[in-house]
């Protein structure tokens, strides 16, 4: 996680201070990475639904909707207009499906007590 942080951080104050051939090929390096994270992160999504597992699924789900208000924020602050309104459809989506699948139950067919 540290190591990540600091490779987010590097990638951001001197992009082509992380490998040798400078911007273009440090752009490059730094797409790779993402590429990894993201493809991980869609076996996970993936394993949670395969299994079942909603409240996880849901966390998942949060987090990337979290993600996508960030890099909204990161789009207006740029000016660029494609860059802030479709990660925030993205999120628009993804919270309040993360909201219903956090009250769902493991075990289809089971439905959850109300408080009353």
């Amino acid at each position: 996680m540290v190591t990540s942080g600091y490779f987010a951080v590097s990638s951001l104050v001197d992009p082509g201070g992380l490998v040798h051939g400078g911007d273009r090929s440090a752009s490059r390096t730094y797409a790779a990475y993402m590429a990894a994270r993201s493809v991980v992160l869609l076996g996970g999504m993936l394993w949670l639904l395969a299994v079942r597992a909603w409240k996880p699924l849901g966390l998942l789900l949060a987090l990337n909707g979290t993600v996508q208000i960030a890099d909204a924020v990161i789009g207006a602050a740029h000016h660029q207009i494609p860059q802030t309104i479709g990660p925030l459809v993205f999120a628009a989506a993804l919270l309040p499906a993360a909201r219903l699948l956090g009250g769902l139950t493991p075990t289809p067919g089971r439905i959850r007590p109300t408080s009353q």
